[in-house]
């Protein structure tokens, strides 16, 4: 019987028959910056991961030239009253169950990071499984130019992948990072050409697939272990509670509106108004 995958505008869903799903961001056109519709897709596709007894690997990808820009400041932007606050607290909410769904993932998760992982995009590769990634991509956590804080639980992985001072300087610098010193300090696990991404991704999914689904689960249980995930889960809702209260902040809206006028500047050649 045929799986019925979820209906979806603005991610991409490709079953294989060994029961590898590819997931990929599809708006090329925005490098696949992330719309507040976007992280509901998401948070469905890992919905029908956690439902589905077919899939055995997710892979993460994103079209075009950049795996995710992270959040599109022009679409995040609600006005400073009630009812606008009201629309963050709910966005912040799909996000946070987004994230634990992630975390709490019963198939192993492989990021196939084909070009600029920014914010979120960035933050929830450190709760994959793997991540293989161009060696051209870059790594980038503009939390604190936007008067955030991080999220993802970036809080807790990011100092104990990258120690604690590389990870204060994407968290608190907004330091970028090449793919080669990410896997030099062990974010990414391969590095590969551009035109041999998903050739050796899917080699590796596939391999995944094809084992011991018991033992690859109590293996992922042993190294995911519970105090772990339930420490993540814990942490993911303190750190979504904070970027809800800085993101209804008077200082991050004038961060966010700096941003943004920046970024319409250089795509247009002229200087920023504010």
């Amino acid at each position: 019987m045929a799986v019925e995958l979820p209906k979806l505008q603005l991610v991409k869903l490709t079953l294989h028959k060994s029961g590898v799903l590819v997931m990929a961001f599809n708006r090329p056109e925005n490098m696949n910056s992330m719309l507040p519709e976007s992280y509901a897709e998401w948070k469905q596709v890992m919905e029908f991961v956690h439902a589905s007894d077919e899939i055995r690997v997710l892979v993460v990808t994103g079209k075009g030239p950049a795996y995710s820009a992270g959040q599109d400041l022009k679409s995040s932007y609600v006005p400073a009253t009630k009812d606008g606050n009201e629309i963050v607290r709910l966005r912040k909410n799909v996000t946070c169950e987004l994230t634990r769904l992630i975390i709490t993932s019963p198939v192993p998760i492989i990021g196939a990071v084909n070009g600029p992982a920014i914010g979120y995009a960035c933050t929830t590769l450190a709760l994959f499984d793997l991540v293989v990634s161009v060696d051209t991509a870059i790594f980038r956590t503009p939390f604190a130019e936007l008067a955030f804080c991080p999220e993802g639980c970036s809080s807790i992985t990011f100092p104990r992948i990258l120690g604690p001072i590389v990870a204060n300087d994407m968290l608190l610098f907004s330091k970028t990072m090449t793919a080669k010193e990410m896997h030099q300090r062990g974010f990414v696990a391969r590095l590969t050409k551009p035109d041999e991404l998903m050739h050796v991704t899917m080699k590796l999914a596939n391999e995944l697939a094809g084992r011991s689904q018991t033992a690859i689960q109590n293996s992922r249980l042993l190294i995911r272990n519970r105090d772990l995930v339930d420490k993540l889960v814990q942490v993911n809702e303190i750190e979504m509670d904070e970027l809800y209260r800085r993101m209804i902040s008077d200082d991050a809206r004038q961060a966010v509106a700096r941003v943004f006028a920046r970024i319409q500047a250089k795509r247009n050649g002229t200087k920023p108004k504010i």
